[in-house]
């Protein structure tokens, strides 16, 4: 019979793919962790990991064991959950996917709130693109995902829960700061920073300049960021102008360090969205954790994005501007 801290072990060195890095999540010496793995394969008679040099890969065998190990764990988080009502939380584990923006600026509001109702939950996060935090779901590798993209995969549950806007920010001392409008072919005249090549943010800006006839060929983008903190400094050093999420844009617009810019034919909208693999609804902290999304953030979204960051910025918005947002925000879910 195979013990379930060797399947641990084993799991956490095929997500690492590293001795060491596995030791420190599982708080253990990389001797014990390298023991643990030998035991394993000498158990079952099988290899399940290739090493070569300092790099470490699954067999064929290593890689069939993983995908049970990840169900395994799944279903005893599942009974955990189950036993809750009857006074049993302990050693509940909930991992989360979320797109950089989601995972920054969106979810820790509502971790708060989950880890009031679950003590002693113990909560991962991973980080990553759209596409990668899909193919983490469907690994089992986390049991949510929280997506800035739009995604059209028929073996997931793709469930929209609201709306962010990606805005064009300038220095405030920039020739454009007091711009009442900025039409896209405007943009080619300025060095641009956007973030990198393949983000979802990136192919949000491009795409909406292509829809108003400016080619990604046109555009000065010598320089781009992997982070949107990295662009909102950027122009704050005035390297360009650049686009960011209005959610991340609150201590900038309060400070003064940036301005809004309105643009012609916008603003450019990305949809929020919930990832599941399909069967029944989450219960558990799963559940609860998407119910409070789905409560809270249109609320959340049109108060804060429509009303105050644009105010901050110097630019009221007009009652009926901001009445059609709450609008178009409550019509999302």
């Amino acid at each position: 019979m195979i013990e379930n801290f060797k399947l641990r072990v084993f799991r956490t060195v095929a997500d690492t793919r590293n001795y060491r890095r596995a030791a420190d999540e599982l708080h253990l010496t990389q001797p014990a962790v390298t023991a643990q793995i030998k035991s394993l394969e000498e158990g079952i008679g099988i290899a399940l990991l290739d090493r070569t040099g300092r790099d470490i890969s699954l067999t064929p065998a290593g890689a069939t064991l993983l995908q049970y190990v990840r169900q395994i764990e799944t279903i005893t988080n599942e009974a955990v959950v189950a036993l809750a009502p009857f006074g049993g939380r302990e050693g509940i584990e909930l991992s989360i996917g979320a797109s950089h923006t989601i995972a920054v600026y969106l979810l820790p509001r509502f971790l708060a709130n989950l880890q009031a109702e679950w003590p002693t939950l113990r909560i991962h996060v991973t980080g990553g693109s759209t596409n990668e935090i899909l193919q983490a779901l469907t690994l089992h590798q986390i049991s949510v995902g929280l997506i800035e993209a739009p995604a059209f995969r028929p073996d997931l549950k793709i469930d929209p829960f609201g709306e962010d806007e990606l805005a064009l920010i300038v220095r405030p001392d920039h020739r454009w700061a007091k711009k009442t409008v900025l039409t896209p072919a405007e943009l080619v005249q300025e060095p641009i920073l956007l973030r990198e090549v393949g983000s979802g943010m990136r192919r949000f800006v491009e795409e909406y300049l292509e829809q108003n006839g400016v080619l990604r060929q046109q555009l000065r983008t010598s320089i781009d960021m992997n982070s949107t903190e990295g662009i909102i400094a950027a122009v704050e050093a005035g390297l360009g102008v650049g686009f960011a999420p209005h959610m991340a844009l609150s201590k900038a617009l309060k400070t003064g360090s940036v301005r809004v810019v309105p643009l012609a034919n916008g603003p450019i909208r990305r949809q929020f969205s919930i990832a599941l693999l399909h069967g029944p609804e989450p219960k558990g902290p799963v559940g609860q954790l998407l119910e409070h999304i789905r409560r809270t953030y249109v609320h959340s979204r049109s108060e804060v994005i429509v009303g105050r960051d644009f105010q901050a910025a110097g630019r009221a918005v007009p009652a009926v501007a901001a009445k059609e947002g709450a609008a178009k925000m409550s019509a999302v879910r």
